[in-house]
């Protein structure tokens, strides 16, 4: 696991049983806590195979994710994992998904953390055409 722009991205390159995924978890989840990092991508470009239960065990990791303070993305799914999860029927309601990691990164860099809320307590837009600021003379 490497931290990169203040975002921790996990690559898993091997087959997954029970027990990878829950030394897995186990290892992201006190990575984000020592880091304190914002954003996790769960790079999978390197599985072949993705069955339902472990999608299921995925998901629920970017669930604890979440609770933990921090956003999940799923990165790097191929088209015969994504084809086979839907026909399984696997629950991608609400899935962050990003086709490869750059794609993971801008999806978190766009976070409300640097966005909207920032340009909400800018104030209003200014018109291009309006005079300068002038003080109030209002009494």
């Amino acid at each position: 696991m490497q931290v990169s722009r203040d975002i921790v991205v996990a690559s898993i390159q091997v087959d997954l049983d029970d027990e990878v995924l829950a030394r897995f978890r186990e290892e992201l989840l006190r990575r984000v806590q020592e880091t304190g990092s914002r954003g996790v991508i769960l790079d999978v470009s390197g599985l072949e195979t993705l069955d339902s239960d472990e999608f299921a065990a995925l998901r629920r990791i970017m669930t604890m994710i979440s609770i933990m303070g921090a956003q999940a993305v799923l990165a790097g799914l191929r088209p015969g994992v994504v084809s086979a999860l839907m026909e399984a029927g696997a629950d991608t309601d609400g899935l962050r998904a990003a086709i490869n990691l750059d794609a993971a990164f801008a999806v978190l860099e766009l976070e409300p953390e640097t966005g909207p809320a920032v340009a909400e307590e800018a104030g209003p837009a200014k018109d291009a055409d309006a005079e300068p600021d002038a003080p109030d003379h209002e009494s």
